[in-house]
């Protein structure tokens, strides 16, 4: 019977939570990232995996900082034989990564080294790379380049893909992946292979003006990938006449030689190369609406251009 720890946050990490749960060891503490305030009415709400963690009567823990003293003597008392880290949401310090006897291992939604850090979903998505995958790497102090103990097999990335379906089919495969990994990693048998340096690619923390449609400078497919990539947050945006912001919800791509930013008829808007088609947004302080419906009463939108 070993002594494992979990750390994760989001409704991804939650298959790796439960991998932990039906290995029949001793799950002796969860960490997640604390309450927070979320949605239009500020509601303050308990992590994923915290909700979850607790259905379990598991010990959680929500520490405001991943590598202070507190942290450190919590995992500590915990006294672990293996952490397994999963979408945390922070930096752990190398007294932490060294606490554990068997390691301290993270889950990772790519196929590393490929789109190390912490948006490797959306990335591959963005990139309009054609196949992704989980990677389970025992951690060191760079990002996710720690060596490789195990991945999944190459995922597809569909067409229609967004960060959200894409992310969740991941989530299930890094669970089976933990789960069949597991015993190899308490028993010390399981190889590392070192990550190719040469072919590393990284991603960063996505931020809400990353959502904004550039049209001088992406073309119809990048704007589309931007779409699917950044869906459900920031999704992709742009400002209409008088300023008001339009998040756009679906599109398609299309032939045009409009102007870049520039409305033409059935709202194709021209980019730096094709049309992109809206086929439904939501205007600031509106509901969401097929694209038909919206230009209803507005007729002079085609031929304006769009911020």
């Amino acid at each position: 019977m070993m002594r494992l720890v979990f750390m994760g946050t989001p409704e991804w990490a939650i298959p790796s939570l439960e991998g932990l749960l039906e290995s029949g060891h001793e799950l002796t503490g969860v960490l997640t990232q604390p309450d927070r305030y979320a949605g239009r009415n500020r509601v303050l709400a308990a992590s994923p995996v915290k909700q979850e963690a607790l259905k379990w009567g598991l010990q959680v823990f929500t520490p405001e900082k991943g590598d202070s003293p507190e942290t450190f003597e919590v995992l500590k008392e915990l006294n672990p034989d293996l952490i397994l880290v999963c979408a945390y949401g922070q930096i752990l310090p190398q007294d932490l990564i060294d606490l554990p006897r068997r390691g301290c291992f993270n889950l990772h939604f790519s196929l590393l080294p490929r789109w190390r850090g912490a948006s490797p979903v959306q990335a591959a998505i963005f990139a309009g790379d054609r196949e992704t995958g989980v990677s389970l790497q025992r951690m060191v102090l760079r990002l996710d380049a720690g060596p490789v103990v195990a991945e999944s097999a190459a995922e597809p990335i569909r067409p229609d893909d967004t960060g959200v379906t894409l992310g969740a089919r991941l989530s299930q495969l890094g669970g089976i992946l933990v789960s069949e990994t597991l015993p190899g990693l308490l028993e010390g048998s399981c190889s590392e292979t070192p990550q190719d340096e040469s072919r590393a690619t990284r991603c960063r923390l996505i931020r809400k003006e990353d959502g904004r449609a550039v049209w001088k400078e992406e073309d119809a497919l990048t704007l589309e990938r931007k779409l699917r990539a950044y869906t459900p947050w920031p999704g992709l945006f742009c400002f209409g006449p008088g300023g008001k912001r339009l998040q756009i919800i679906r599109t398609e791509v299309v032939e045009s030689n409009l102007e870049p930013g520039l409305v033409g008829e059935g709202l194709v808007i021209g980019t730096k190369r094709g049309g992109l088609k809206v086929l439904r947004l939501r205007e600031e302080g509106k509901k969401e609406l097929d694209a038909g419906v919206f230009l209803n009463g507005r007729s002079k939108l085609p031929g304006t251009r769009l911020n």
